[in-house]
């Protein structure tokens, strides 16, 4: 069998489909589409021509298939106009890096944390996982690599010195298992439990901890409402219950109450603004008997301020 590719034509990011054959237009788009990515070349234009549009439907349905491919749009006027399409390629995310795992280290240093070689392998293998299950599971709209370092990793690290020694700790909505895998990297004496309502995000957070093999975490595809129903739930409480922009803070409280063995903490990890979603969620806070401690850092890199709204009735600062 001839394995070469059918057409060999200079990756220079422009693709003339003029002097080609219709029927090796799969199978070119395909080759060449691959070949830029492998020459780090991520915006290509191809030259479809004006004609009945027959052409630029054709091309622009093979690239909808195509997983590499992030985007597409009409090129300008100066570079084809309605004859030709720019197309965007998804870039490799090479998590094993030293840039990566630099991004991560020196992140953390900025935030007065530190992480090890270890820890920094164990996310890397989290993140890469996560990449390829995205291309079919919708886990996460963050492929940047900085942005996935900064937002889903280093994002964890104000929340880690939080919870107490052995806790049990729920993430509620877990989705690429955020924050809790990271979490339980970070902390190995806690026992974490992982639930999301959408059945492939769970396989995916399994998958994760049995790659990791990571002990004393589990993952459930159950709602947290339903979770609160359950005969034996006394024997399940959780110390810390903790959440990622799940919903607003009274909405979070009313799920978590019933899971929270007391004294504990309720968690929500939220961006800078967050007094409007306290002043409703207050009549609930004081109800419960809760103090409400707002710790507020930014992430390094982007600048995004960020915080976490501690609701605890172990004391606290009241705002």
């Amino acid at each position: 069998m001839n394995n070469e590719p059918v057409i060999k034509i200079p990756i220079e990011g422009v693709l003339d489909l003029h002097t080609f054959h219709p029927r090796d237009l799969p199978s070119l788009l395909t080759e060449y589409l691959t070949a830029c990515r492998e020459d780090k070349i991520y915006s290509v234009r191809i030259i479809h021509g004006k004609g009945t549009g027959l052409q630029k439907q054709r091309v622009r349905g093979l690239l909808q298939k195509n997983p590499i491919v992030e985007s597409y749009s009409d090129a300008g006027h100066d570079e084809g106009g309605w004859g030709a399409t720019i197309v965007k390629l998804k870039r490799d995310s090479d998590f094993t890096s030293p840039a990566w795992a630099q991004c991560l280290e020196s992140g953390a240093k900025a935030m007065g944390a530190s992480l090890t070689r270890s820890q920094i392998a164990r996310f890397a293998i989290h993140a890469t996982e996560l990449m390829a299950w995205n291309q079919t599971v919708n886990l996460t709209a963050i492929t940047d690599p900085t942005e996935l370092a900064v937002k889903q990793v280093l994002d964890t690290l104000p929340l880690a010195p939080l919870a107490p020694e052995t806790s049990r700790v729920l993430d509620i909505g877990s989705g690429g298992g955020f924050p809790g895998i990271p979490l339980k990297i970070l902390r190995p004496d806690l026992h974490v439990t992982l639930i999301d309502g959408v059945r492939k995000k769970v396989s995916f957070q399994k998958h994760v901890i049995g790659t990791l093999g990571l002990e004393d975490i589990e993952a459930h595809h159950i709602r947290a409402e339903e979770l609160g129903r359950q005969r034996d739930l006394e024997a399940k409480l959780f110390n810390v219950i903790v959440s990622k922009a799940l919903s607003k803070i009274d909405r979070f409280l009313e799920i978590g109450i019933p899971l929270l063995r007391r004294p504990g903490m309720i968690i929500a990890m939220k961006g800078g603004s967050v007094e409007a979603e306290l002043e409703a969620a207050r009549p609930r806070i004081e109800a419960e008997g809760l103090s409400v401690n707002v710790r507020r850092y930014r992430l390094p890199y982007l600048d995004i301020e960020r915080c976490l709204v501690v609701m605890s009735d172990a004391g606290g600062n009241q705002t």
